[in-house]
């Protein structure tokens, strides 16, 4: 692959990457009490990059005949306008259709942001796995904060995220608006993956130090099982060289 490629595949990755992320909060802004207009900003530049990004990828497709589903550039132009009609919608605070609609967008959002992400956690390390995970709860802790005005305290968005995330739910501090709840949502599914994956590395982690050892065990035991037949063998052949010679000597000179 040549240089100018790869420059361009890192750049359509990341632009797609912070266009998925910036819809995030101008969803969440559109249900606050009193919206601003840099949600609808915030979609339009979601949509810009996203057409950018799929605009400097387009190759053809040699031919071959394939489903809309299996083509992911047609998907993020298909996504794309959504973002754009998201931004011309009203504020889905008091419109229950603009909501239906902008969560839709967002499902699709997550989706694809989980799609285009995969690679990265799949090459991730458990200290750089557990760093991600504490920042993407501490990001969601600072979400609940900002998007639930019970929330006095970013130390209470944050224990809020955890529990939710953990799906423990002691109910000590609790989400108290639509916003916050569909967030919720979203934290508990972030909470799924994000814990498991932890989880599983912590898992693998022992199971792999077991494994090691059962391994060196079983070395050992072949290494033990060689120098009994290296011992064996010398033995073997100190006894075939002594023989001739015992044989010699006791042989009768011929007539």
């Amino acid at each position: 692959m040549s240089l100018r490629r790869l420059a361009t595949d890192t750049w359509r990755l990341w632009a797609m990457l912070i266009a998925l992320v910036v819809s995030i909060p101008a969803f969440y802004d559109t249900l606050m009490p009193a919206p601003t207009v840099w949600a609808l900003v915030l979609y339009g530049l979601s949509a810009g990059l996203i057409t950018a990004s799929t605009w400097q990828g387009t190759e053809p497709h040699n031919g071959a005949s394939q489903s809309f589903w299996s083509r992911p550039q047609q998907i993020d132009r298909v996504l794309a306008l959504a973002m754009l009609s998201c931004a011309f919608l009203p504020y889905s605070n008091n419109n229950a259709g603009a909501l239906a609609w902008r969560l839709t967008v967002e499902l699709i959002t997550l989706a694809r942001l989980m799609a285009l992400s995969q690679p990265l956690w799949a090459q991730t390390g458990l200290l750089r796995l557990i760093a991600v995970s504490a920042g993407l709860l501490g990001m969601c802790g600072v979400g609940f904060y900002w998007i639930d005005p019970q929330i006095t305290s970013v130390e209470d968005g944050m224990w809020l995220a955890f529990t939710t995330a953990a799906t423990v739910g002691f109910g000590d501090v609790v989400p108290n608006t639509t916003a916050s709840r569909i967030f919720s949502v979203f934290v508990v599914l972030l909470g799924y993956g994000v814990l498991s994956l932890v989880t599983a590395s912590i898992a693998a982690m022992f199971v792999g130090t077991q494994e090691r050892k059962v391994e060196q065990e079983i070395l050992r035991d072949m290494h033990a099982q060689l120098r009994a037949v290296r011992k064996e063998i010398a033995e073997l052949r100190a006894v075939m060289d002594a023989q001739p010679k015992h044989r010699s000597s006791h042989e009768e000179p011929s007539d």
